[in-house]
């Protein structure tokens, strides 16, 4: 009712979701709706394969049809905003989020971004079946020394630009609607409150003018990353860098006001950012229709045009590799499972 939310995850009761939107939409002073994301990879609830397994299709149109699939199963119980496509080429696999992306090749990771994200916004985002894209994670996130989640990425600026960028462009070209910031650094310095990378580069030279999401945490992790002494100032780099929505620390909300009134921040920064969203809530028709429709949802997840898409992307998914006698596995031999998690049930 303070109108202090503006973006959520969905509720798995879509009725109470629209309950919340209710109150927003009728009982909050502005009625601005609430704009519901989520992170709909390789489906919404038909399971179709990771990315990674589309593109062993070489087929870029395939990954638009599931997409598009899976954007009128969210956008009906809705969900308006998806943090996909991943499209961090990466070419070492012990990272496991390679999973997300098209694997190591700039051209075929490229050409499958700009399928996705047609898939998911279609020519006209504000339609009933689309939902906007949000290309990820900007940038470099899929270089991260040793394979390990949140490291750091150390390369040269051809090697940034020939490698990492060109996925990225391929989406603004598509016309995505938002960009997810990385929350790694690039040769020391942190994605989330980079002006080189998200004004310079992304807005300046690769002509985005969509919204800037924080990665989970990102923004308060600035003070872990060293670059601010607090969230007050991690808040201060994040938003003159050029981000727009923060996601799951407070930052913004607790220090704007703050850093406005003593002229860290100023108003046009903060106008920028603010109408930046407002329009992305306005292109997706939110203000003219907020609400789920539960009904059509239940007609549509799961539907057999899905489901049959579905099988026949994973046949097109397959790769047969050549059986030089290691199949069948003689079962009177014990296999050696090594590593970390060698023991662990769930993984």
């Amino acid at each position: 009712k303070e109108g202090r939310i503006g973006a959520l995850p969905p509720f798995e009761n879509t009725e109470r979701q629209n309950e919340i939107q209710r109150i927003a939409v009728e009982e909050s002073r502005l009625g601005i709706p609430i704009l519901f994301c989520l992170d709909v990879i390789r489906g919404y609830r038909t399971a179709f394969p990771i990315p990674w397994a589309e593109a062993m299709s070489w087929e870029p149109s395939l990954a638009e049809k599931t997409a598009a699939a899976a954007a009128k199963e969210a956008a009906f119980n809705g969900t308006k905003l998806t943090f996909a496509p991943m499209v961090d080429i990466c070419r070492n696999p012990s990272w496991g989020r390679i999973c997300e992306g098209a694997g190591e090749d700039t051209y075929l990771g490229s050409r499958f971004a700009y399928a996705r994200v047609k898939g998911f916004q279609g020519d006209d985002v504000s339609s009933d079946e689309k939902i906007a894209a949000c290309a990820k994670h900007f940038a470099g996130y899929g270089f991260v020394e040793g394979g390990r989640e949140y490291n750091c990425v150390d390369m040269s600026e051809a090697k940034f630009l020939n490698y990492v960028i060109p996925p990225f462009q391929a989406c603004v070209d598509a016309g995505t609607k938002s960009v997810m910031a990385a929350f790694n650094d690039v040769n020391g310095e942190p994605c989330t409150a980079s002006k080189w990378l998200l004004k310079e580069t992304l807005k300046d030279k690769m002509g985005f003018d969509g919204v800037i999401v924080s990665d989970a945490f990102a923004v308060g992790s600035l003070v872990t990353h060293g670059i601010a002494k607090d969230e007050k100032a991690a808040a201060q780099k994040a938003i003159n860098a050029g981000l727009n929505l923060e996601m799951m620390t407070l930052t913004y909300r607790e220090n704007l006001e703050e850093l406005v009134k003593e002229g860290s921040v100023s108003e046009e920064t903060l106008d920028r950012v603010v109408k930046e969203v407002l329009r992305l809530k306005f292109e997706l028709g939110l203000f003219d229709n907020p609400y789920a429709d539960v009904n059509k949802a239940k007609e549509i997840v799961l539907c057999d045009e899905h489901t049959k898409l579905a099988r026949d992307c994973a046949r097109r998914s397959v790769v047969l590799l050549e059986n030089n006698g290691v199949l069948p596995l003689d079962r009177s031999k014990k296999i050696a499972l090594i590593g970390p998690m060698a023991d662990s049930q769930y993984e």
